[in-house]
């Protein structure tokens, strides 16, 4: 199996079809086929969405608050650093 990275921002998150296969398009450089793929998979790729959102809720929460404390104590703005990782994903 190979593992390869991918960044795509806002980009477009869609469903192609072409014929009878199913595609998930995301941005314009990935195509996955979910043809074939089990409901059981495929409510786990919602699942996993969800946790996603979530962890980027939680990542603007804390952002939020550091700037509601740093403007509390006369600051404009301070941001809080993160770095991206395996557990991101």
């Amino acid at each position: 199996m190979k593992t390869f990275n991918l960044s795509w921002g806002d980009r477009p998150i869609q469903l192609e079809t072409e014929g009878t296969r199913t595609f998930l398009r995301l941005g314009a450089n990935l195509r996955v086929d979910v043809t074939d793929a089990s409901l059981d998979q495929l409510d786990r790729l919602a699942e996993v969405a969800a946790d996603l959102a979530d962890v980027s809720r939680d990542r603007i929460r804390a952002a939020r608050v550091a700037d509601e404390v740093a403007a509390e104590d006369g600051y404009r703005f301070v941001g809080v650093p993160y770095q991206r990782g395996a557990e991101a994903a």
